[in-house]
């Protein structure tokens, strides 16, 4: 069970192996499955299908995420055992799994964060910036997705995958690639999906689950994302923002309006996008998302939100701000100004 990087998965060098987590983890039986808080479809995907396979398998594995805020991938809570975060204790399991998380300090504050601290850690991500933790740990920082190295997982120790366990990894799949549209999509990542599909996976249903429904809060919050869309540095960054106010009076969630990013995104100039927003749960901290495009700039998304505390991916990154959204779009926009020649 030797572990090869896909030819496509080479610009970062991979950390640790299939065969060190898998050997880790049959010293185990009750295993939690988590991953980072406020978990995105790749999160809940990855988690719920690693969960399905490892019970099918004889493992007693447990999936704790937060349902809060978790926007349309939330369906998948539905095909696996499921706790809140805050019901977590270390004696009741033997390891943690611990996916699409690039550090501890990314898990939910509070039980579930003090309980993965107790017990041996087995970590699988594909985020560029994953500090190094874990008893065994399997990071390939060019994956599209979580989702797929968890399929690679299961291919590799031949573990068979029914048609809810294709699904949700489709969904992790699906959303951290945008629809198969960003770079980080690669030939490997399209023959996953392919072998999804034949699993018997209704894209066209969860399509419509994930992208096309929406509450009418939602909609009148993503007009107020177009009102407020302004350029800097002669169009090289495009950025949108929302309050926490707005949320509250649309009566949703921001999980309810992921694709917001691309409002910036669709400015052919800009080589930062931004989106900055202050959710209801949390008035006075802004978080941003930052998406990066075109190659030799001298930054990446990742580099953006690793200066303010952050990390992610090359060019999809996140970072929280500790300020009001006024405040914080000055401070960023600061900092981008020593990036770019007057």
């Amino acid at each position: 069970m030797t572990d090869r990087t896909s030819p496509n998965l080479t610009t970062h060098r991979a950390r640790g192996s299939i065969r060190r987590v898998a050997e880790a983890l049959r010293q185990h039986r009750r295993v939690l499955v988590t991953a980072h808080t406020r978990p995105d479809g790749d999160a809940v995907g990855s988690c719920v299908a690693m969960a399905r396979m490892l019970k099918a398998q004889g493992w007693a594995p447990t999936v704790a995420l937060s349902p809060l805020g978790m926007g349309p991938p939330r369906f998948l809570l539905d095909y696996a055992d499921c706790v809140a975060p805050t019901n977590i204790r270390a004696r009741d399991y033997d390891c943690a799994l611990v996916l699409d998380c690039g550090g501890l300090e990314r898990l939910p504050e509070g039980p579930l964060r003090d309980a993965v601290a107790k017990l041996p850690i087995l970590n699988i991500d594909h985020h560029v910036t994953t500090k190094t933790f874990g008893h065994a740990r399997w990071v390939v920082p060019d994956a599209s997705s979580t989702g797929e190295l968890v399929h690679r997982f299961a291919k590799r120790l031949r573990w068979p995958i029914d048609t809810r366990t294709a699904e949700a990894l489709w969904v992790a799949l699906v959303t951290d690639t945008g629809r198969f549209a960003y770079s980080c999509t690669h030939p490997s990542t399209l023959r996953a999906a392919a072998e999804l599909l034949a699993q018997g996976v209704d894209s066209s249903a969860i399509n419509d689950r994930l992208y096309l429904y929406a509450s009418e809060g939602a909609v009148l919050l993503k007009r107020k994302a177009y009102d407020s869309l302004t350029t800097w540095f002669r169009g090289r960054v495009a950025l949108i923002s929302l309050t926490a106010r707005d949320f509250r009076r649309a009566g949703v969630a921001k999980s309810e309006i992921e694709d917001a990013i691309d409002i910036p995104r669709s400015i052919p100039t800009a080589q930062i996008s931004l989106f900055f927003y202050e959710t209801k749960d949390k008035p006075g901290l802004t978080r941003l998302s930052v998406r990066t495009r075109g190659d030799g700039l001298g930054f990446t998304a990742a580099s953006i939100a690793e200066h303010f505390g952050g990390g992610g991916h090359l060019r999809a990154a996140g970072c929280d701000l500790h300020a009001p959204p006024k405040a914080a779009i000055e401070t960023v926009k600061a900092y981008l100004a020593t990036l770019f020649d007057p």
